[in-house]
């Protein structure tokens, strides 16, 4: 999923097949509608594009964890973790209200998109941007809808990003970044550059 900060803005919930098949995507709010679509599918893994932990001050600050501040070591620019507050908490309590449950972890889906050579220079929320990624994504990921017919929101490609990642994560193809005892984040590694095999198959 692609948490909003906000119960009154969007999130982007999306999810695959074992066999990288989009199931579903959509936009919802409440946290009971996300935690409804989750029940309803019952996913191996949940990953959720949200700081799920929060600054230890192991490494002498609380500002950012070791993880958000290895992936800017590593090209990709992530928001310190205070100035996500609102969205942190939202995202600690959901994940802690599926852990029972669901197995869950945090993923970033910019991260994502520049690992597989999906990223687009301009911002994603111009449509032409989006476009773009959604016709690379497609190489990825099955049953996306051709951008002639509708050209879907950051919300939604991230949302489908995220499903992407966990669905990497299934097949050992992440990298775990940061601290453990602080938080990690789950990005592709490098053999997870081209499609999965069973993306060919015709069944």
């Amino acid at each position: 999923m692609d948490l909003a900060g906000r119960i009154d803005e969007v999130t982007g919930v999306a999810a695959l097949t074992d066999k990288a098949e989009l199931i579903f995507v959509n936009q919802v709010k409440p946290d009971v509608a996300i935690r409804n679509y989750i029940d309803y599918h019952r996913p191996c893994l949940v990953a959720i594009d949200a700081p799920l932990t929060i600054p230890s001050g192991r490494y002498g600050t609380y500002a950012s964890r070791k993880c958000d501040r290895d992936l800017a070591q590593l090209g990709i620019p992530t928001f310190a973790t205070s100035m996500l507050a609102q969205l942190t908490f939202r995202a600690i309590t959901i994940a802690k209200s599926l852990e029972p449950r669901y197995p869950v972890i945090e993923v970033y889906p910019h991260a994502t998109k520049a690992r597989l050579g999906l990223s687009h220079k301009d911002k994603k929320v111009k449509e032409i941007s989006r476009e773009v990624i959604q016709t690379r994504l497609s190489r990825f990921v099955k049953n996306l809808p051709r951008t002639s017919k509708i050209v879907l929101s950051d919300h939604e490609l991230d949302a489908i990003l995220a499903a992407y990642t966990a669905l990497l994560h299934g097949n050992a193809l992440t990298q775990a970044i940061g601290d453990p005892q602080e938080g990690l984040i789950y990005v592709p590694n490098d053999k997870a550059r081209k499609p999965l095999p069973f993306k060919q198959d015709s069944d």
